[in-house]
């Protein structure tokens, strides 16, 4: 998968590694997050991360979201402010598989 220059928003992204550089992470290795809309004040390399609920969590950068996270599903959102567009909302929980027997 080829990962474009400005990742776009709603973006679905996985925390699979941390470092020495964020040992904070180590508990949270397998979170999911969405990318979210660009700030025009912060710029296109400031990425907001939003949580299931719907909620901007943390920032990284295009280096380091590469660097720490998965790319699961890449969106083809072109609205990179969502000025025309409303905001995350909550994440869907993903069924659980039912079990047969």
């Amino acid at each position: 998968m080829k990962i474009p220059v400005v990742i776009p928003p709603k973006t679905l992204v996985r925390l699979s590694r941390c470092d020495e550089a964020t040992p904070g992470w180590r508990k949270q290795i397998g979170r999911e997050f969405r990318v979210g809309y660009y700030s025009p004040q912060d710029g296109l390399d400031c990425i907001g991360l939003v949580n299931d609920s719907g909620d901007y969590e943390q920032t990284t950068d295009r280096r380091r979201l590469l660097m720490y996270f998965d790319v699961l599903r890449l969106s083809h959102e072109s609205d990179l402010h969502g000025e025309k567009r409303t905001p995350l909302r909550r994440r869907k929980q993903r069924r659980k598989p039912r079990s047969f027997k």
